[in-house]
Formats: C-alpha cells, sequence, structure tokens
C-alpha cells in the first residue's frame, strides 16, 4: 500500500483525551468569582466589626449605648446587603457557565450523524445542566465566599481567645471529615437517579412518537405499565439518594449547633466573661449559613460528578474535528454551475472510486452495501460528524467542502432526505433556510413543488409557522417543501436521498419536471432513478478486488443547455 492508499484519517483515530467541561475562570466569570471572594472577606470583615462593638456596647453608659447599637445594626444591614449581593453573582456564574454548555450540547446534538434519543436530549439539557447550574451557584459560590469568611472568623474568634477558635474549628474539621466519608456513596447514587432519569426520558419520548401505532394495535395500557415501571425505577432511586442527602445536611446542621455550644462550653470552662461569650455566640452565628450550605455542597458536588461523566463526552462531539481550519470563500454572489470532483474515497477502511461530474449531470449511486450509500450521501450533504464511515475531499465549484465553514458550505450544496423533520419556523424561512439573508421571493419555488397553492390558503400565507416537525402541512408538502429549500437559488450540488417516496401522488412526475433544467450537480439514493432522471449515469461505489478504484465521470457528453439561466 503506498502512501496515496492511505486513508486520510487514519493519524485521526488515535485514542481522544480525557473529556472535560469547558474552564469556569474565564472571561467575565473570572471577576464574579473574585467579587464572590470579596463578598467573604467583607463578611468576615463585619464579624470583626460585631466583636468589637458588642463588649463595647454591653460595657457603654447610656449615652454611648445608642451609638454601639447603630454600629451594630449598620453591620447587621451591610452583612444583609452582601449575602444579597453573593446571592445574584452566585446566579449570574452558575446561569453564564451553564448557557456556554447548552449552546455547546445542543451543537453536539445537531452535529451527530446517529445523535441520542429525544428524550436523553432533553434530559442532558435540563436535569444534567441543572446539576451543573446548582454545583456553580450553589457549590463553588458559597465555597469562594465561605473560606474566606470561615477562616477570618477563625483569626477573630483567635484574637478573642485561642480556646474559643478551637471550639468552632474542631466541629468544622470533624464535619469535613464525615462529608469525605460520605462522598463516594453520594456520588454513586447521584449517578442511578441520573440513569433512572435518561430511561424514563427515553421511554417517554419514543412511546409519545410512537402513539399512533401503538393505539392501532392497543398497546395503550402495556406502554402505561412500561412507564409506570421506570418512573417507579426514578422514585426509588431519589429515595435512596435522600438518604444521603439527609445525613449530610444534617451532619452540617449538628456541626453549626455543636459550634455554639461549645462556644458556651469553652467560655465557662475558662472563665471568660458573660460579654465575651456573648460576643462569640453572635459572630458563630455569621458562620450558620455557611456551616448549613456545606451539606448542600458536597451534594450537589456530587450530583455534578455524576452529570459531567455524561456530559464531558457529549460537548466533544460539537468542538471541530481540526482536519482543516474553516475558511471563507469569495463571496461573488450564488456559485455559477460547476463541476463536482470527489476524490481520495474511503468507505470502513476500503478505497472506492470517486466521482468526477460536470455541471448538468445526473448521478445515481448504487453499493451492495446499503449503508456505504448512505454514508457517501451524509458525506456530500455535509450531515455526518468527523468520525463518520466515508472519507474524502469533495470539491464544487472549485471549492473544498471540508474546509468552508457551514455558513459558506450551504451556498454550494443542497440536499433533501426522506423522513427528515423541518425546524420550527415560518415556511419563507424554511425555504430560505440555506440563505437566511436572502429577501427574495419563494412563490417561484413553492410553485415548482406544487405547493404555491396550498401555501397562499393557509391563514398567514407563507408567514405561517411550521411547529412539531412541520405541522400543518402534510408528510408530502414536507417534504415538498424540502425539496423547494434544497433547489433555493440554485446550487452547483444538489443531493437527494430518496425524497420521491415521500412527495406523494405525483412525486415522481414532479421530481422530474424539477430536474429537467436543473444547471447543477444532482446525485441520488433511489431505487426509482429511470423515473426521476431519465437515463443517470451510476456511480458504483464497489471496486473490484485487487483493482485500483478509478473515478466515475459523469455529464460530460450532456447537452450545456441546463447551465443557462442560474442566478
Amino acid at each position: 500500500m503506498t502512501a496515496s492508499d492511505v486513508p486520510p484519517d487514519a493519524a485521526a483515530r488515535a485514542a481522544p483525551a480525557a473529556a472535560s467541561l469547558p474552564p469556569l475562570l474565564t472571561g467575565r466569570r473570572r471577576t464574579m468569582v473574585a467579587l464572590l471572594v470579596c463578598a467573604g472577606l467583607g463578611q468576615a470583615a463585619l464579624a470583626g466589626v460585631t466583636a468589637l462593638s458588642m463588649p463595647r456596647l454591653l460595657q457603654a453608659t447610656p449615652a454611648d449605648r445608642w451609638f454601639w447599637v447603630g454600629v451594630l445594626l449598620l453591620a447587621a444591614l451591610c452583612m444583609s446587603g452582601v449575602r444579597v449581593a453573593e446571592w445574584i453573582l452566585a446566579e449570574k456564574l452558575g446561569q453564564d457557565y451553564v448557557h456556554q454548555l447548552r449552546r455547546g450540547l445542543l451543537a453536539a446534538a445537531l452535529a451527530e450523524g446517529r445523535g441520542p434519543s429525544l428524550g436523553t436530549t432533553i434530559a442532558r439539557a435540563t436535569n444534567d445542566l441543572a446539576a451543573v447550574r446548582n454545583w456553580i451557584a450553589w457549590g463553588i459560590a458559597p465555597l469562594a465566599g465561605a473560606v474566606p469568611l470561615v477562616a477570618g472568623v477563625l483569626v477573630v474568634l483567635a484574637l478573642v481567645h485561642p480556646v474559643l477558635a478551637g471550639a468552632v474549628a474542631v466541629p468544622i474539621v470533624l464535619l469535613v471529615v464525615v462529608f469525605g466519608l460520605l462522598a463516594r456513596t453520594a456520588y454513586l447514587r447521584a449517578r442511578s437517579v441520573r440513569a433512572a432519569r435518561g430511561r424514563l426520558a427515553a421511554q417517554v419520548s419514543d412511546t409519545v412518537a410512537a402513539g399512533t401505532v401503538i393505539r392501532a394495535a392497543g398497546g395503550v395500557r402495556r406502554e402505561l405499565g412500561r412507564i409506570a415501571q421506570r418512573s417507579a425505577d426514578v422514585r426509588a432511586t431519589a429515595v435512596r439518594r435522600a438518604h444521603v442527602a439527609g445525613y449530610l445536611r444534617g451532619a452540617a446542621v449538628g456541626a453549626a449547633a455543636i459550634a455554639t455550644l461549645g462556644v458556651v462550653v469553652a467560655g465557662a470552662w475558662t472563665g471568660l466573661e458573660h460579654a465575651v461569650v456573648a460576643t462569640t455566640i453572635t459572630i458563630v452565628g455569621v458562620l450558620t449559613t455557611p456551616i448549613h450550605d456545606l451539606g448542600r455542597i458536597v451534594e450537589y458536588r456530587q450530583s455534578f460528578l455524576a452529570a459531567r461523566r455524561i456530559l464531558a463526552p457529549a460537548l466533544v462531539t460539537s468542538t471541530p474535528d481540526g482536519r482543516q481550519a474553516r475558511t471563507q470563500a469569495p463571496r461573488q454572489g450564488d456559485p455559477g454551475p460547476s463541476g463536482v470532483h470527489v476524490h481520495d474515497l474511503w468507505l470502513d477502511g476500503n478505497r472506492v472510486p470517486g466521482l468526477v461530474a460536470a455541471p448538468g449531470a445526473r448521478v445515481v449511486l448504487r453499493s451492495e452495501n446499503p449503508e456505504w450509500v448512505d454514508a457517501v450521501i451524509g458525506l456530500l450533504a455535509g450531515t455526518t460528524t468527523a468520525g463518520g464511515r466515508a472519507r474524502g475531499w469533495v470539491r464544487v465549484s472549485g471549492q473544498d467542502l471540508g474546509s468552508l465553514a457551514p455558513e459558506e458550505r450551504r451556498r454550494y450544496v443542497g440536499f433533501a432526505a426522506r423522513g427528515a423533520a423541518l425546524e420550527r419556523g415560518t415556511i419563507a424561512r424554511a425555504v430560505r433556510y440555506r440563505h437566511p439573508a436572502s429577501t427574495e421571493p419563494v412563490d417561484r419555488e413553492l410553485a415548482a413543488v406544487g405547493l404555491a397553492e396550498r401555501v397562499r390558503n393557509l391563514p398567514k400565507g407563507e408567514r405561517t409557522t411550521l411547529r412539531r416537525g412541520g405541522e400543518p402541512l402534510s408528510p408530502a408538502e414536507r417534504a415538498r417543501l424540502q425539496l423547494a429549500r434544497a433547489c433555493y437559488r440554485r446550487p452547483p450540488l444538489l443531493v437527494l436521498d430518496r425524497i420521491e417516496e415521500q412527495l406523494g401522488a405525483g412525486g415522481a412526475d414532479l421530481l422530474r419536471g424539477v430536474l429537467a433544467d436543473y444547471p447543477g450537480v444532482v446525485v441520488l439514493a433511489t431505487d426509482a432513478a429511470e423515473d426521476i432522471a431519465g437515463e443517470p449515469e451510476v456511480w458504483d461505489l464497489t471496486a473490484a478486488a485487487g483493482e485500483r478504484a478509478r473515478a466515475t465521470s459523469a455529464g460530460f457528453g450532456r447537452d450545456r443547455h441546463r447551465t443557462e439561466g442560474v442566478r
């Protein structure tokens, strides 16, 4: 095997690096975390003000008493204001990070050729991202403020009396030990809950999607029973997780109570003045809320780790494969009719014939392996990811499609496939989807696919919003709308994947009429090629054993009248 016979993706098959989530401390989030640390230090400073003011209030003369009362009230109000700011900052931090993850997660779901089920994707976008948000907002953010606060309060107590600092530090240390012992169990319980929720979401999604056939087969009660079993699994795993969460939160409440009791006992044993003990109890009260939060923080942390285990590999899909840097094609209006060249084509590690097609060529894909046809269709249309079965170089109008950004690539390729759903939006938007900035009318495209009258009869015409995959249009009308989108502004390469099977009555005749004067190259995956394209040329993906794969030539003997009239 020569160097040219090596699959272009051979070097890319190395084991991927350990998946991880994007870094938290970037951009403005660094400032948010810094402000949270400052909030903790500010609360510690206010605790110090309380420690200085309380004894003076208790020993003040009537003339000075109101002054110290005012100081303590002001410190309390400032403490409240800091907590409000801390709460808002924590929510901003969590939402900002989750917004980034949500975008990446949906990009990954759209990028995958065979992505997870709808239910799993929804579960990731809700449950798993909620776990991340809880950890960032109510885990990391409170820790960023609690650590300097606890450290500052312990310093203040040590200045008052070292024994008091020890009485507070010991319960906190014991609490950390308990958390360490329960953390692994909390993680396993969180994983079990997430797995059960994912199975339930997938079951519900698949059941709702198959509702028509389930009703027809009398299986409603049976499917409800399966969903009930999945729901019972979620309930059982959630209750088991609650046991661990209860221990964590109970330990935190107990530690706060023991710290307060320890201060009283230490003060009594060391003979401290009542004013000092009262001051210490007031300061320890500042720590009560952060200590209570620690119980939830551990729970949030373990739920986050379980969610990260699912999200991190999914987010890797949304990153570019890095094979080539994305470039921008020069904008000179729509690309005119030009040839298509597919070379260095590999399928499952086998080199297969490529394609050299002139404008106006009609090419039908053939292979003994139907999955190879699907893989090449995905390569041409750009619907497969970097890890797909097909590898090769595709050049259209002189542009390497693999090196173009998706926003540029769509100008060169139109694609319509059987069974594909339509995104939410207006009918006009659906037709112009490959050219979102275009304001040209879509009447001609709708008329070409037999939808002009149907759309005019809708209450809002072409401004009608499509929902749930294309409603209110019928399945046949949705397929015709896809064909109109694929042909909009005549891209030089048109890829059709068995779309004629869903065009409804007269669909083959309609498609033949659309393709009759189409100026670009048309590649079809179909079992009715002669009915659609007359005498198409065959692109056979099966190379003879031991024979060097030669490219298929198509369209060079055809009449070039099809290249006229392109906008």
